[in-house]
């Protein structure tokens, strides 16, 4: 009003603060109550299209035939510990440490025994349960790293679930696989630490050191957190409760690791996973690594796609977020402000950058040393999600801060609805993936597509058939048919009580501690039939091909089967010789008519 003393500015606000108060007294008059409801309402439509995008895609997916052929391995080795076999890959065979999660046996083991031995809906259940419970423990996740701030909390529930609902995570949900599962156990872990290290007792550490010791079991790239974040607390926090907290943390998982190394070593005559051999140290030759050449790298930018907001929240905050706001709070110029990076190091705490490091690792390890072999959707790039979006969070909240000390208090009337435009743009970028979660939901009811869980049915469907040869007839023959191949997993759990011979050496030690050999496995095994090798195993190939041992098999091509991948070949001497070659006989009868 004419002839008032201007607002006397708080003590210490700057005069780009004093500008911004100006300029709110300038605007229009808006009630904050409205503004507020504006912004809740915004937020809560957001959280909704999400959550619909997320049940969308997952419905449409609730059937068998999207089970990955290595989720059935868990209920192979399920139905071999309820005979009382152990934890065996075939019913008479040795012990073999062929899942990587060995921990997901836990859960793999109750679901085919309330299931009656269904292994297809056991292997949906084994997944499927651990998406709502991730869900879950992400929103804790969210809610302690975020803290009490109101904006930071929109800010990283709106970012959070918009990259989570476009990303292929949901794809997990029904894989049959144990990615959701890990997840869940590092959500658990991160949620674990911060709520011990407030008090920072020793018992406290050595609580989460023997459940982040249980890492390895989980899925082994874990074991990064379970290391790097106490191994972070001894190294580089200043606070000696803190110290002591992760010199117990890390002493319990390096004792809990041990046992499980030696374990694993004295039962299994491996102390580390076979697929880890096979994926990560060149097992299969030059044939395997040309045919997903590029792969790694391909996977990595997908992923990226779906979280890179995520990443960009991360790089504001180390780059240029605590600078700007010690600038306009007024800091000092000269040798006592850090600025960009310096300033990120200096104001985060030890366990942000143990995660971090872990964070970082973990994606490493995947992108240069993982073939991805059975990697659909991205799986190997997920397991250090929740370490990606704890570190988003407190990236927003930092940011948060920054935006608030440069604007001053009150904030500006405009900075609500600048938020409600940025959702209202999640919104269009939401439309067109729920439009077509909808419509392929919608054409999955239509065609009667969901709910199916009849293995033996799926057996006799094209997809398993131009994969497999007969594997319909081939699995009603008696249990002492010995198969061997290296696509092992629906052909395993359609045949319980066969052995299955794995050549790709995922479950069997003689082909995984040491690459593929014809001498080795003609010396071990007379399989009554042998389905031939995936293409991608050019070097086994051409050994199999190539031994004497062949001479005394008859070789249909996949050509003269009309199979896709891999032909057959049939052991002359095997009981079933007969039996075997009339199924071939009338198969190609049948598809030449």
């Amino acid at each position: 009003m004419p002839g008032e003393e201007p607002a006397e500015l708080p003590a210490g606000a700057s005069a780009g603060q004093g500008a911004a108060a100006d300029a709110t007294d300038r605007l229009p008059s808006v009630p904050r109550t409205a503004v507020r409801r504006l912004v809740s309402a915004c937020f809560w439509i957001t959280m909704a299209l999400c959550l619909a995008l997320m049940a969308c895609k997952t419905a449409a997916r609730f059937d068998l035939t999207t089970l990955w052929d290595d989720a059935y391995m868990f209920q192979r080795y399920a139905h071999n510990i309820l005979a009382g076999h152990g934890v065996s890959w075939n019913p008479d065979g040795p012990p073999a440490y062929g899942l990587t999660s060995l921990a997901f046996i836990v859960v793999a083991v109750p679901f085919h025994l309330v299931t009656g031995g269904n292994t297809s809906l056991a292997a949906m259940l084994q997944s499927f349960i651990w998406g709502p419970a991730l869900l879950v423990l992400l929103v804790l996740l969210v809610l302690r790293a975020a803290g009490d701030g109101k904006v930071a909390r929109l800010s990283c529930f709106s970012l959070v679930a918009f990259c989570v609902a476009r990303s292929t995570l949901t794809d997990h949900f029904v894989s049959g696989m144990d990615t959701s599962f890990g997840l869940c156990f590092l959500t658990a872990y991160l949620l674990l630490a911060l709520r011990l290290l407030g008090d920072a007792r020793i018992a406290g550490g050595v609580a989460l050191g023997a459940f982040g010791g249980l890492a390895f079991s989980v899925r082994p790239e874990l074991t990064a957190y379970a290391v790097l974040v106490p191994l972070a607390l001894v190294a580089l926090e200043r606070d000696s409760a803190r110290r002591r907290f992760g010199l117990a943390a890390l002493a319990a998982t390096a004792g809990v690791l041990a046992l499980h190394l030696v374990a694993a070593k004295l039962y299994f005559g491996s102390p580390l996973p076979l697929p880890f051999y096979a994926k990560s140290t060149n097992l299969y030759g030059s044939g395997i690594l040309r045919a997903y050449r590029g792969r790694p790298t391909i996977d990595l930018l997908d992923w990226l796609d779906f979280f890179w907001p995520l990443f960009a929240v991360i790089a504001l905050d180390v780059l240029v977020g605590l600078g700007a706001r010690q600038a306009a709070s007024g800091a000092p110029a000269g040798e006592g402000q850090r600025t960009g990076p310096r300033a990120w190091w200096a104001a985060s705490t030890a366990l942000d950058k143990g995660i971090l490091a872990a964070t970082l690792l973990c994606l490493a390890y995947s992108w240069l040393f993982v073939v991805p072999i059975m990697g659909f959707a991205q799986r190997f790039y997920y397991a250090p999600l929740p370490g990606l979006i704890y570190l988003a969070c407190r990236s927003a909240v930092r940011l948060a801060r920054t935006l608030s000390d440069a604007l001053g208090q009150p904030s500006p009337a405009a900075l609500p609805v600048a938020g409600v435009a940025a959702l209202a743009i999640l919104w269009l970028h939401l439309s067109t993936p729920l439009a077509t979660a909808g419509k392929d939901l919608a054409g999955a009811v239509a065609g009667n597509r969901l709910g199916h869980f009849n293995i033996v049915k799926h057996g006799n469907t094209s997809g398993p058939q131009s994969y497999w040869f007969a594997i319909d007839r081939v699995s009603t023959l008696p249990d002492d048919l010995v198969i061997a191949t290296t696509e092992v997993g629906m052909l395993g759990a359609m045949n319980l009580e066969k052995t299955i011979i794995d050549m790709a050496g995922l479950n069997d030690r003689r082909f995984a501690l040491e690459p593929f050999s014809a001498e080795r496995f003609f010396a071990a095994y007379k399989p009554d039939l042998i389905y031939m090798p995936h293409p991608h195993y050019v070097k086994m190939i051409e050994e199999l091909e190539a031994h004497p041992e062949m001479s005394r098999y008859v070789v249909y091509s996949k050509k003269k089967l009309g199979t896709s991948q891999f032909g057959i070949a049939v052991r002359r001497e095997s009981r079933y010789f007969e039996r075997l070659q009339q199924i071939v006989k009338e198969k190609a009868s049948s598809k030449s008519k």
